[in-house]
């Protein structure tokens, strides 16, 4: 097979499934790692991809930012399934910092009358809305933003600075490999940084929809200390890639 035709079916394989292992690629084409490595070296020149450790991933835009009311309309039956994943992680006497966002919401719901003793951290109003009457809740108040009903600041970033969480569930905008998790509004950028920076362990909980895309903001590069939470819609191919990359990932039913 020529470099030319293998290299298209690298392509339509990368554009039909998101993303594609090196390892994959020797099994299906027969060839030498080396020859892929080459195959995937030109085609990202050609700016048909982006490599990345352990094989390539599709090379996609800026995940477009809607405001909170547009984005709980979207996606969901995957958010509800990811957050029914993400309160496994999750146990009586817990003490646990929330982000805020459409995400959010929806495992602040899937809390509900599942536990009998949690102390939650957050800066959403919806969050504390949902929770304040059966756990102790903490809102990290400050400056508001209305059309998102969550706090920043000056105010809210000192208040997280003095508590201490055992595990923090963040809700980027975005998740990719090569741009790591992501998020547009700089003013709750801030507030994520720090409410993971006061806690033990990170846990980011995104829907398959979000990954390998990008947002204005790198919040942190994937780490693989943190656990990554999304919906079964994600592909197998990028479940195995990130794999790869030694980060894990668990998928909602």
């Amino acid at each position: 097979m020529l470099a030319k035709e293998r290299q298209h079916k690298i392509y339509n394989i990368i554009k039909n499934d998101g993303a594609v292992t090196t390892s994959k690629l020797v099994e299906i084409f027969n060839v030498s790692l080396e020859t892929v490595r080459r195959d995937l070296l030109y085609m990202e020149q050609c700016g048909q991809l982006l490599r990345v450790h352990g094989g390539a991933v599709a090379k996609k835009g800026m995940k477009t930012f809607l405001d909170l009311k547009e984005r709980n309309k979207e996606y969901s039956k995957q958010k509800q399934s990811l957050a029914a994943k993400a309160v496994e992680f999750v146990s009586d006497g817990d003490i646990i910092a929330v982000d805020s966002g459409s995400t959010a919401i929806s495992f602040a719901e899937a809390l509900r009358g599942r536990f009998s003793d949690l102390t939650v951290i957050t800066h959403s109003l919806d969050v504390f809305n949902i929770l304040c009457y059966e756990f102790n809740v903490i809102l990290c108040g400050g400056r508001y933003i209305q059309s998102e009903k969550t706090f920043y600041g000056s105010v809210t970033l000192k208040t997280l600075e003095s508590l201490h969480a055992q595990k923090a569930f963040i809700f980027p905008s975005a998740v990719s490999l090569e741009f790591g998790i992501c998020d547009f509004q700089d003013d709750l950028f801030m507030v994520q940084k720090q409410m993971m920076k006061s806690s033990d362990k990170i846990f980011i909980l995104a829907d398959s929809s979000k990954f390998e895309k990008k947002a204005l903001l790198n919040i942190d590069d994937m780490n693989p200390r943190y656990t990554y939470i999304t919906d079964s819609d994600l592909p197998e191919e990028l479940v195995q890639l990130y794999s790869e990359n030694k980060l894990n990932i668990y998928l909602g039913k």
